[in-house]
């Protein structure tokens, strides 16, 4: 799935932007998911979140998905997950971002 460095795979059709999130998302990637995922905002598209490779998350990594939700939000873009990983469904209930990420438990 794309260069394995990047912390996401972006696919655009029409009417759908569709973010695979990669398998493990730290500290080191948030710059680049943030940058990647302010891409996704332009498009100005319905998102889908495909959170099913996620094995390991920091933190970082978690405010950056938070950010991009709010912003989402205020774009008044679609935002819907596919398949979120158990790991990362916990780490949104531990920090409390269930509802920023808008991800039903």
């Amino acid at each position: 799935m794309g260069n394995s460095t990047d912390p996401v795979h972006i696919e655009h059709t029409a009417d759908t932007t569709h973010v695979v999130l990669e398998a493990a998302l730290g500290i080191r990637d948030a710059r680049a998911l943030r940058e990647k995922l302010n891409t996704v905002l332009a498009a100005a598209t319905a998102v889908v979140l495909d959170g099913s490779r996620v094995e390991r998350l920091d933190a970082a990594a978690m405010q950056v998905l938070a950010g991009f939700a709010r912003a989402a939000r205020e774009h008044g873009l679609a935002l819907t997950w596919q398949s979120p990983s158990p790991v990362l469904q916990q780490a949104a209930r531990v920090l409390g971002f269930e509802s920023i990420l808008e991800m039903a438990s």
